[in-house]
């Protein structure tokens, strides 16, 4: 965790002190970004799935001069706390989430790198076969989400980027098991137009 932190804090300098010098290409427009990512679980919701694991598919409306509207659909595996992968009680358990978002970024620069801060609500619907005590408990349930965070796109060659992000992200799951954790997200981008 510490080393995609450092990571991301060198490319956003990078990108910083590269945008110091004049740029007039326009780096900042519509894409379509598709991103894999990995949460870590924290608090009691993480005693029973401590990660998760899936992707998004993002379509983003470029916005003078800085900012990017984004709507995102996703889906996220949870896995079981090692602990009781054993445990018969756990033994076919399943929780399954599928994002339904809006948010936006705003970009400190419209060059090559492009360091961001962003935000992101919406609704999960949460698929699950047992409750968080291994009870056998199959519902869907529809909650809040959200998640701030930080991150970097490099726009390469043509209309292709790569992002990355760090994100802390909040699920609305139960009152005194939030699903609360650290979001690590890399994706690849494909900008619209010229």
């Amino acid at each position: 965790m510490k080393n995609i932190i450092l990571s991301l804090t060198v490319f956003l300098l990078i990108g910083t002190t590269y945008s110091s010098f004049g740029q007039s290409e326009n780096y900042l427009k519509n894409r379509i970004i598709l991103e894999g990512t990995y949460v870590r679980n924290l608090g009691n919701f993480s005693s029973t799935w401590d990660k998760a694991a899936g992707g998004y598919l993002t379509y983003g409306m470029a916005f003078p001069e800085h900012n990017l509207l984004m709507l995102r659909i996703g889906y996220l595996s949870n896995s079981l706390n090692k602990n009781l992968t054993d445990s018969s009680n756990y033994k076919d358990a399943v929780l399954t989430i599928l994002p339904i978002e809006i948010g936006g970024r705003y970009y400190f620069t419209n060059t090559m790198f492009m360091p961001f801060v962003q935000f992101i609500n919406g609704l999960n619907l949460v698929f699950q076969n047992t409750d968080l005590d291994g009870e056998p408990n199959e519902k869907t349930l529809v909650k809040y989400a959200w998640q701030v965070g930080f991150g970097l796109t490099i726009n390469l060659l043509g209309n292709l980027n790569i992002d990355a992000s760090v994100n802390y992200q909040s699920n609305f799951y139960e009152t005194d098991a939030m699903n609360t954790g650290f979001e690590y997200a890399f994706g690849i981008g494909y900008a619209l137009g010229n």
